[in-house]
């Protein structure tokens, strides 16, 4: 039996009498070689939305899912060689999703599922860096992630949160970042510049708020908090230091700042309103902070 090609099977589908969606856009344009570009709105519950792809270079491949989605936008431009773009838009409504990818072997990957009115956008130049955001079961979340230099990996996770913004900034090489949010009103940036840094923030309950800068190598920082109005911040510059904050309760404030090598923070807080601030500078320090 000879097999049908893509386009030839995407029109025996409309021939056969599926119910397709009403009053999309998609737009797809494309120059170079090789290049692969999907925009899927063929669900009937699909209305009033936009795809729009653009791709120039070589081999790079794009897709754009829309399921049972209302008012929404994709948007996902490449140009480089051999990148992976990937955007899904199910049960939400008025929700936006952008990819900008340049350079070579980056992926990059949104999910926004059963939210509305939230925005993630994913902006990747250099070579091999991953790039994820994931929005579900919220209203009104900000997600971005900004990418240059090489093999970096970023994650950021909105799950059940309304109102909450999430940003991650990476150049160098080879630095790791995670952000996890479920709740109100949080915010949380994560900066890093250089190489071999790993930095996690995790935020439940409401109206928290997180920063951790990291220049140099090898730096360890994480933040946890839950509660109400507390506030985190983390800044390390040097080699191979180490920070945690952990807050519970509500209306903490947490400051570390480290330079130096080998350095390690620990603060705890629990109850209310207490302050913390631990400044290391040097090498080998160890500060344990419990209020």
């Amino acid at each position: 039996m000879k097999a049908l090609t893509p386009i030839a099977a995407a029109t025996l589908c409309i021939a056969s009498g599926l119910v397709l969606a009403e009053n999309n856009t998609a737009i797809l344009t494309q120059n170079g070689t090789n290049n692969t570009g999907t925009a899927d709105q063929q669900d009937a519950a699909a209305s009033g939305n936009t795809i729009d792809q653009m791709q120039s270079g070589n081999m790079n491949n794009a897709e754009a899912i829309q399921r049972n989605e209302v008012d929404s936008n994709i948007y996902q431009v490449q140009e480089g060689e051999l990148n992976e773009a990937y955007s899904l838009q199910m049960d939400g409504s008025g929700n936006t999703a952008t990819i900008y990818q340049s350079g070579v072997f980056n992926n990059a990957s949104t999910w926004q599922v059963s939210t509305q009115g939230s925005t993630a956008i994913i902006r990747q130049e250099g070579v091999n860096n991953e790039a994820e955001i994931h929005q579900y079961l919220g209203q009104g979340n900000i997600a971005v992630i900004e990418q240059s230099g090489y093999v970096h990996g970023a994650y950021i996770g909105q799950y059940t949160s309304y109102g909450s913004e999430a940003y991650i900034t990476q150049s160098g090489a080879d630095n790791e970042a995670y952000i996890l949010q479920s709740g109100t009103g949080h915010y949380a940036g994560v900066t890093q510049d250089g190489i071999y840094n790993r930095a996690t923030v995790t935020q439940s309950d409401g109206f928290n708020a997180a920063d951790i800068y990291q220049a140099g190598f090898g730096n360890d920082a994480n933040i946890l908090q839950s509660g109400w109005y507390n506030n985190a911040s983390i800044s390390q510059a040097g080699y191979y230091n180490m920070a945690d904050i952990i807050q519970s309760g509500s209306g903490h404030q947490a400051i570390v700042s480290q330079a130096g090598a080998l350095n390690e923070a620990l603060v705890i807080q629990g109850g209310n309103s207490e302050t913390a601030i631990v400044t290391q500078a040097g090498s080998g320090n160890t500060a344990i902070v419990v209020q």
